[in-house]
């Protein structure tokens, strides 16, 4: 049986959550035993050969930039790319599709492409992003004009496309109220943001007194949640006790936005880098103070499947079920827990045996199985190994 799988996102390297979300699905889906068409973009030319995953084939596309005129009256949101649109012809000349998986974003305007040919429609969702778009700041009226340009162009985009799939994901309980205020409650599932703990064995030599905040500190959340940190958690008496390492897209561009300095008070930023595994093994914990945004946290998964203790505002771990996170939503809360915190506990072995339980790949792969079966059958039922 043959899926295809297209998205928005340039799956590698996985430095980023939503290239985290589309590679873990993929993955999935080829352990189920599907033949999985994967077109991907690869923003970044790296070598697909080198990231090998049995049962997929690879295709490429590419995008051009926006134009002023197509940002200004949000046409991305409705305009089929003809690329694209060539790419699925052929796949759909060449391949027996038994299902179309359109991960990320919005990329709904494709799925009458595919219902054309009676081919099922999964279609996923990364978070509520409307949602997200509302919570950008706004300070000038030309940015609150923009804003809700953005955020009507993207409720529109739903309401117009998001039935016409068969079976929609979601990957919080938030989000699963969010999107059954407009779609049959049948039609939305929950797949939490999940990893492959096989990929997650490493464990560097713990390093004493570090913490590690991992992000895109591009994404407004990411460098709102930085800057209110800095400005109102770290101070001397912190810097004193721990290292702060941000590891991540944009880390060292916000550490000097925030502070006017490259190295702040023991924080140092690392910029980009291919793996965050290793920061987050080796760290005494992960902190992780959101105060925007929606979905479930990968940072947070990551460093559950780690052991890595997380220190988080209730933001920052929400969607994630367990008991052993520390919650401080208040500066003087959040320092505190920092000063009180024991990095010889078992927070970390607690936090992975819930990540084992709810968002490890073996657990969602059973998930998507049903799923796929209600896209393609009209009802949910567990199906071990597809042809």
């Amino acid at each position: 049986m043959h899926i295809l799988f297209f998205t928005d996102i340039s799956p590698f390297p996985q430095n980023g959550g939503e290239r985290i979300r589309s590679y873990y699905l993929i993955k999935a889906l080829s352990q189920l035993g599907y033949e999985v068409i994967a077109v991907v973009r690869n923003v970044e030319n790296v070598d697909l050969e080198s990231h090998h995953l049995p049962n997929v084939t690879f295709l490429t596309y590419e995008t051009k930039e926006f134009d002023l005129l197509t940002r200004i009256t949000g046409k991305q949101y409705f305009q089929r790319s003809p690329a694209v649109l060539e790419i699925f012809r052929k796949i759909c000349q060449d391949y027996p599709i038994a299902a179309a998986f359109l991960d990320y974003g919005y990329v709904g305007h494709y799925i009458s492409f595919f219902k054309s040919r009676h081919i099922p429609v999964i279609l996923g969702t990364h978070n509520a992003q409307p949602m997200i778009t509302w919570q950008l700041p706004s300070a000038s009226l030309r940015d609150r004009i923009r804003k809700l340009q953005l955020f009507s162009m993207e409720k529109l985009h739903e309401r117009l496309y998001f039935n016409k799939a068969d079976a929609v994901l979601v990957v919080s309980d938030d989000d699963h109220a969010y999107h059954t205020r407009f779609l049959p409650e049948r039609k939305v599932f929950t797949v939490p943001n999940f990893l492959d703990q096989r990929d997650y064995h490493l464990f560097g030599k713990k390093q004493q007194q570090v913490l590690v905040m991992t992000a895109n500190f591009g994404v407004y959340m990411n460098f709102a949640g930085l800057k209110w940190f800095i400005e109102n958690v770290w101070d001397k008496e912190l810097a004193a006790r721990y290292d702060l390492w941000l590891v991540g897209r944009g880390s060292k561009e916000a550490l000097k936005s925030i502070t006017g300095k490259e190295e702040y008070q023991n924080i140092v930023a690392f910029g980009k880098v291919d793996d965050v595994k290793w920061y987050i093994s080796v760290a005494s914990a992960v902190i992780i103070p959101l105060i925007h945004g929606s979905g479930t946290r990968l940072k947070c998964l990551e460093a559950m499947a780690l052991r890595t203790p997380i220190i988080s505002t209730s933001k920052g771990v929400e969607g994630v079920k367990s008991k052993h996170f520390i919650i401080a939503d208040e500066p003087s809360d959040f320092k505190q827990s920092l000063l009180n915190f024991d990095s010889d506990t078992d927070n970390g072995a607690l936090l992975q045996e819930d990540f084992q339980r709810e968002y490890s790949l073996e657990v969602n792969r059973h998930r998507l199985q049903q799923i796929i079966n209600y896209a393609v059958r009209g009802k949910i039922q567990v199906y071990a190994h597809p042809a």
